[in-house]
C-alpha cells in the first residue's frame, strides 16, 4: 500500500471537529432524519445493507464498513430551510424562521488487514431546532408576556469508533461505540408543570446546558449473491444528563399578583434526556445491470426515551419564588408521552452517463408526538420524504491531481408539508388548547469522498 502523509487528514478531521462545536447554535435538522450522506439522502435514507461508506456505515450499520479496502475519508455538509405556520387563541400569523442553519460532519475508515475495517466519526445524532416568533397566550393569572422569540434546541453530536469484521465472502459483521455531546436551549415563556406549588405559572425563561452519553450499535450484513444483500442493524438507548443555567424574569406574574420585589432570577440546570433504541433491517436488490433497489425498515422506542422531560433547577437567586416554592431548588417534569415510531425508506440508483448516477427515494416516519402535549418547539411532526440527487465518480484508470481524485454526491430532499391540530391540550394552563402547526422542511446535502 502505498504511504501518503497523515497531517492533511488530522487537519481535515480536526477542522471538522471544531466547525461541528461551533456550528451547533447554527444548524438545524429534522429531529427524525432521512440519511448522512448526500448518496444515502438521495435514496430516501436507506444506509442498512450499505458496504463501503464510512458515514452511512457508523451511523446505519457498522458491519458495512468490512466493504472498504483503502483508506477512505468522507466529508459531508448539510444545510436547511423550514417554513412553518402556527395559531393559538391570540396569534393567527405565527412563524418560523426560514434559514435553519448548516452542519459539517466526517468519517474516516482504514483497513486493518484483510478481514478487519476501522472507522473514526464525528456525525449528527439527534438535531432538532425550532425559533418561532408568536404572541404568548394569556394563562393562569391572566400571565402573558406578550409577542415572543421563542426557540428551543436539542442538539447531540456523536464521535465514534467503529470495527467490522469480514467473515467471509458472504457475511460480514460490525459494532461501534460512540461519545454524544448533548446541548440544549430553551428560550421561551415556560409554565411550570409538575412542581407542587408552581404548577401552572408562567415565567420567561431562558435555559442552556451541555452534557455527555455513551451509546453503542451493532449490526450484520449477508450477501449470497452479486444481486441481493441484506442488512440489519440495533443501537441501543442513551442517556444524557446535562448541566448548566437557568436565568429569566417573573415580571408578567409578579405583575398579575401584585409583587413590586426584583423579578428577576437565576439556576444551576440540570436536564437529563434519553435518545431512544432503534432497530433497523433492509434488502438491495441489483434489479439489473443498471438499476439498483434499497428497501429498509425500522423502529424507535421514542415512547420510553421521550415520555417525561426531568428539569431539576438548584441555588434559586429570587427570595419571593423561593419562598412560595418552599425551597430554592424546584423539580419539574414536563410531560412529551410520545409515541413509538415505525419507519419505512426506499430509493433507486439508475447509472444516467459515463461516471455520473442518478438517486431517487421516498421515506415514511410515522408521526411519534401526541396532540395532547405538542407546542410548536416540540413539532417533530414530519412523515413523508421525497428526495433525489446525483452522484459523480472519476475514472480509476486516468491519473489525478487531488482534486481530480474527489468523488463528489449532492442530494435535495423535500418533508413535505405536515399538520396537527390540538383541541384540549394535557399541558398546565391549557394555553396550547385550540392551536394548530403546520410544518415542512427542504435541505441540500453535499457529500465528498477521498480514496487513498
Amino acid at each position: 500500500m502505498p504511504t501518503h502523509p497523515a497531517r492533511p487528514l488530522s487537519i481535515a478531521v480536526l477542522l471538522t471537529l471544531v466547525l461541528s462545536t461551533s456550528a451547533l447554535h447554527a444548524q438545524s435538522a429534522g429531529a427524525l432524519g432521512n440519511g448522512l450522506s448526500a448518496a444515502a439522502v438521495a435514496r430516501g435514507g436507506t444506509m442498512v445493507t450499505e458496504h463501503g461508506s464510512p458515514l452511512d456505515a457508523v451511523e446505519g450499520n457498522p458491519a458495512g464498513l468490512a466493504g472498504i479496502n483503502h483508506r477512505v475519508l468522507d466529508l459531508s455538509g448539510l444545510a436547511l430551510v423550514a417554513h412553518g405556520t402556527f395559531t393559538n387563541s391570540v396569534d393567527n400569523h405565527g412563524t418560523l424562521r426560514a434559514f435553519s442553519g448548516a452542519l459539517p460532519y466526517a468519517a474516516f475508515a482504514m483497513p486493518l488487514g484483510h478481514r478487519f475495517t476501522a472507522a473514526a466519526a464525528v456525525t449528527p445524532e439527534f438535531l432538532m431546532r425550532a425559533a418561532w416568533q408568536y404572541t404568548d397566550p394569556a394563562g393562569t393569572a391572566g400571565v402573558t408576556y406578550g409577542e415572543q422569540k421563542q426557540e428551543s434546541q436539542f442538539i447531540a453530536v456523536r464521535g465514534s469508533a467503529s470495527i467490522a469484521y469480514s467473515a467471509s465472502p458472504k457475511w460480514s459483521f460490525g459494532s461501534s461505540l460512540g461519545l454524544v455531546y448533548n446541548q440544549n436551549l430553551l428560550h421561551a415563556p415556560y409554565i411550570f408543570q409538575q412542581q407542587p406549588a408552581l404548577a401552572g405559572l408562567k415565567v420567561l425563561l431562558d435555559l442552556h446546558t451541555k452534557g455527555f452519553g455513551w451509546n453503542g450499535s451493532a449490526g450484520a450484513q449477508y450477501q449470497p449473491n452479486d444481486r441481493l444483500r441484506f442488512g440489519i442493524s440495533y443501537k441501543s438507548p442513551t442517556f444524557i444528563p446535562s448541566h448548566g443555567y437557568a436565568q429569566g424574569s417573573a415580571y408578567a406574574l409578579f405583575n398579575a399578583l401584585g409583587v413590586t420585589a426584583d423579578p428577576t432570577f437565576q439556576y444551576q440546570a440540570e436536564v437529563d434526556n434519553h435518545l431512544p433504541q432503534a432497530v433497523s433491517a433492509g434488502a438491495r436488490w441489483q434489479i439489473n445491470p443498471r438499476v439498483r433497489l434499497s428497501v429498509e425498515g425500522g423502529f424507535a422506542n421514542w415512547a420510553t426515551a421521550f415520555h417525561t422531560l426531568p428539569v431539576k433547577l438548584k441555588e434559586g437567586t429570587n427570595p419571593v419564588i423561593n419562598s412560595v416554592a418552599g425551597s430554592s431548588a424546584i423539580q419539574d417534569e414536563i410531560a412529551l408521552h410520545w409515541r413509538n415510531q415505525a419507519m419505512f425508506r426506499t430509493g433507486v440508483e439508475i447509472p444516467v452517463k459515463h461516471q455520473w448516477t442518478a438517486r431517487a427515494g421516498y421515506s415514511f416516519l410515522s408521526n411519534p408526538v401526541p396532540s395532547s402535549t405538542i407546542t410548536p418547539l416540540t413539532a417533530a411532526i414530519l412523515s413523508n420524504g421525497l428526495s433525489t440527487g446525483l452522484g459523480y465518480q472519476p475514472e480509476s484508470s486516468i491519473p489525478h491531481n487531488f482534486l481530480s481524485k474527489l468523488q463528489w454526491d449532492a442530494a435535495y430532499q423535500l418533508q413535505l408539508p405536515a399538520n396537527q391540530s390540538v383541541g384540549t391540550s394535557s399541558l398546565e394552563a391549557g394555553e396550547y388548547s385550540n392551536s394548530h402547526i403546520h410544518v415542512l422542511t427542504q435541505s441540500v446535502t453535499i457529500s465528498t469522498r477521498l480514496n487513498f
